[in-house]
């Protein structure tokens, strides 16, 4: 395991070691964000100083083959210097690298920066999102939890108030109900669940106060008081009451909100500038905060990714940090709160000389803002079979959503496929 003591971290950040000659570092991120928000990043970072160069990597496909090429590039010592992962894969990915000595702790080098200054730029929460076993092997650079777009026409043609979004379950069900009843062509909601990664499953287990998975990380622990069997139920809710299709993929559902013919859609900010530009002027967009059933202890999982240094080469170590904090910090997440509409994980956004103004100007992207205390883990599962963990449990979800599978036999089912797969 790659550590360094407090005065190793301050004599690889200074500046006067990178100085001597440009230090080249290489980056690793999933092509959906290289060039809507890495480039942009790189390039700003580029321009502000003369020490180090930061280049990209071709990019993955996705989180899943970031995992790939990160295990085959442990495998082979071709690892770039750094590279940015999802949450719920940087548990397994962590271990597998410190246990090579692949993977660099940046605790040190937070505590290298002085007193009082991670506390002013980062919550605790927010933090753990990249914490593994007590070290800080990911620092938070995307951040999203689930929230609701909705067509604010669609509610008044339903004889619904916009401005005064249902505030439980049954309101929202009602409202779906009511949108529905304008005509075939109109969809009533949409929500993030089986459709992709395990996210929006994660979200009706976490939003009742309940937990993925054990604090060890081994152990399944998303059947404890009946939270995945209430899950289930609620997801059978969505389909028969909120009329959530289970036949149309994400991208038919996209256009058909996008072009004014679905009432609510939950999904992550992370997507708002993009629907924003898509749906224009064509009808009045708006976003809320998400519903929660456990408003005291309720959670939703932070989807998003963390930065890792994963070169062994101390002035890289020190040059991938000083890239690290600009993309993590306040104008890095300015940036990148602005391109996509992501909650910002640095404290400092907040303030009027970043992005307070701008959300107050801007009620439409200031909604992951108000989510910022409901942020919870977005967990993965130990071994390496995450994602057919995953296409198992959506299609007993899905099962269960079209009445093939009652709830109790759904809810033992998933655990079922948890427990038979983490083994391997």
């Amino acid at each position: 395991m790659l550590r360094f003591t407090l005065a190793a971290a301050a004599a690889t950040l200074a500046f006067s070691t990178l100085a001597e000659a440009k230090i080249t570092i290489t980056c690793l991120t999933n092509a959906g964000h290289l060039t809507r928000q890495h480039e942009p990043l790189m390039a700003e970072f580029n321009a502000m100083q003369d020490e180090i160069v930061v280049e990209y990597a071709a990019p993955a496909k996705n989180y899943g083959d970031t995992h790939l090429k990160m295990f085959r590039g442990s495998a082979t010592n071709t690892l770039p210097d750094c590279a940015f992962q999802a949450y719920n894969q940087l548990p397994s990915l962590a271990r597998a690298l410190a246990e090579r000595g692949q993977i660099v702790d940046m605790t040190p080098l937070m505590e290298a920066e002085g007193e009082g200054w991670t506390e002013a730029n980062y919550s605790d929460a927010m933090l753990d999102l990249g914490r593994v076993d007590g070290a800080q092997y990911g620092m938070p650079f995307n951040a999203s939890v689930i929230q609701w777009y909705y067509n604010a026409d669609l509610f008044r043609q339903a004889g619904l108030d916009p401005d005064n979004f249902p505030t439980d379950w049954d309101g929202l069900f009602d409202a779906a109900q009511k949108i529905d009843a304008l005509g075939d062509d109109i969809l009533p909601m949409f929500m993030w669940l089986i459709n992709g990664d395990d996210w929006g499953f994660q979200t009706l287990i976490l939003q009742q106060g309940g937990r993925m998975m054990s604090p060890d990380g081994q152990t399944v622990a998303f059947d404890e008081n009946d939270h995945a069997l209430e899950a289930m139920k609620m997801a059978k809710r969505l389909h028969d009451e909120g009329g959530l299709r289970t036949d149309l993929d994400r991208e038919t559902q996209f256009a058909a909100f996008t072009e004014g013919r679905m009432g609510l859609w939950g999904l992550s900010p992370a997507g708002a500038r993009n629907m924003q530009e898509r749906v224009g002027a064509q009808f009045d967009l708006r976003s809320h905060p998400f519903t929660v059933w456990n408003d005291a202890e309720g959670k939703l999982p932070t989807g998003g990714n963390a930065a890792m240094i994963t070169t062994q080469d101390p002035e890289k170590i020190a040059a991938a940090w000083e890239y690290i904090k600009f993309v993590t910090g306040p104008r890095g997440q300015q940036a990148t709160a602005e391109i996509t509409g992501y909650l910002p994980t640095n404290r400092k956004v907040l303030g009027t000389d970043y992005m307070g103004d701008f959300y107050a100007a801007n009620p439409y992207y200031a909604t992951p803002v108000k989510q910022y205390d409901r942020a919870g883990p977005w967990s993965g599962y130990p071994g390496t079979q995450s994602e057919k963990i995953w296409r198992e449990q959506a299609s007993t979800i899905r099962a269960v959503m079209e009445g093939e599978l009652t709830p109790e036999e759904g809810a033992a089912q998933l655990k079922d496929i948890a427990v038979d797969l983490m083994k391997r």
